[in-house]
Parts: structure tokens; sequence; C-alpha cells
């Protein structure tokens, strides 16, 4: 069990340096952090599963990680071609390898953003009607932080510039079914690794949208 502990440690920490250095160096030299993007997301995915895979959820984690990455992946490939579940949008080069004009690691951003979310919900309410309400609202609310930089990191760009109310109620409502549907799930789960995960997210975020430069720029 210490073995454990000190490995979830050293996993937390190391991952809390990759996103302040990676944030750091996008208001520095953003061409040539870029490249590592898709591979923050793996590692990032990586740190969760293991850390609740040790701590808590066993090989359930794996599973309800793969539901979610799928139902992510598909609404991004409706989304891509017809418009109407988040608008009408396209992805640019920044996460890397695509399939079907979505890239892959996407799948990845929807898991850790709806675990997260949810874990810290079913903290606070012992409703799970109630958690996945604000679990979905969270989650949507780190999305439209998220949104203000994308264009600048080369990650995705909206029609009209930036996204409209048709793209938060589809993340809005995806989160909650998702959320829902695992509900017996996520009060299980480690929350130490969702605060730290969640956090990180919007600190990197924020700092890119306050200090960050344009890829394509530099």
């Amino acid at each position: 069990m210490i073995i454990v502990n000190h490995l979830v440690t050293f996993l937390t920490g190391f991952l809390a340096l990759v996103y302040v250095s990676g944030a750091i160096g996008f208001c520095i030299n953003p061409a040539f952090f870029a490249p590592f993007t898709p591979f923050n997301l793996l590692f990032t995915a990586f740190v969760f599963l293991i850390v609740q895979y040790k701590k808590s959820a066993g090989n359930r984690i794996f599973f309800i990680f793969l539901v979610i990455s799928l139902i992510g992946f598909v609404s991004e490939v409706i989304g891509v071609k017809t418009g109407y579940v988040f608008g009408n949008y396209v992805y640019l080069e920044g996460l890397g390898i695509k399939f079907l004009n979505v890239p892959l690691v996407i799948s990845l951003n929807w898991a850790i953003m709806v675990c997260c979310g949810a874990i810290i919900s079913f903290r606070y309410f012992k409703s799970s009607f109630l958690a996945s309400l604000v679990s979905a609202s969270l989650i949507t609310a780190v999305d439209l932080l998220i949104e203000q930089s994308a264009p600048k990191l080369n990650f995705w760009i909206f029609e009209n510039g930036m996204p409209g109310w048709h793209n938060y109620i589809g993340w809005w409502c995806l989160s909650f079914l998702a959320t829902y549907w695992f509900r017996h799930d996520f009060s299980k789960l480690n929350r130490m690794v969702a605060y730290v995960v969640l956090s990180l997210i919007s600190l990197f975020f924020t700092v890119v949208y306050l200090f960050g430069k344009p890829v394509l720029s530099s």
C-alpha cells in the first residue's frame, strides 16, 4: 500500500509539472510545445486510469472510460459531419492523427472530463439526478474555458469563429447522459486525482487564454 501511495504521488506530481510546463511553454514558444499535445492527453488518461485502478475501481474503470470515450468520439464524428450535435466546426492539426476527420485523442478528453466532473459532483450530492446535473454543468463550464483557446492552439475552429449555444447544449446533454448512466460507479472512485486533473486542465487553459501565443503565427 505504501508503494502504491508513492506511485500515485509521483504520477500526479509529474502530471502537474507537465501541465505547468506546457502552460508556460505555450506562452513562450507554442510552436515547439504544440506537437506534444496528443501525448499530454495520453499521459493524463494514463495517470487517471492507473490511480483509479490502484486506489479504488479495479478493472471497472477501464470499461467506464472506454464507453465514455466511444460516446464522445461517435458524437464528434456525427457533429463534424452534420453540424447537428455541436454546430458547424472542423478539427485542425493540433490534436494529432484523425479518423473520419476527428482526432483520435479527443475521445480521451471526453472520458477524462466526464469522469472527473462526475466524481467531484458525486462527492457533494447524494441524489444521482442532481449530481448528474451539477456534473454536466461543471464539465460544460470547463468546455467554455477550453473553447476560448482552441483556435489559438490549432485544435478546432467553428464556422463563425467561436461556438454558439448549440455547442454547449450538446456538451451538457451528452455529459449528463454519460454521468447518469454510470451513476452507481462514480461515487466509489478516487476523488483526489479527479480534483487534480480538472484543476490542471482549468489552470492550463486559463493561462493559455490570458497569455498564450497562437501556434500558427509562431
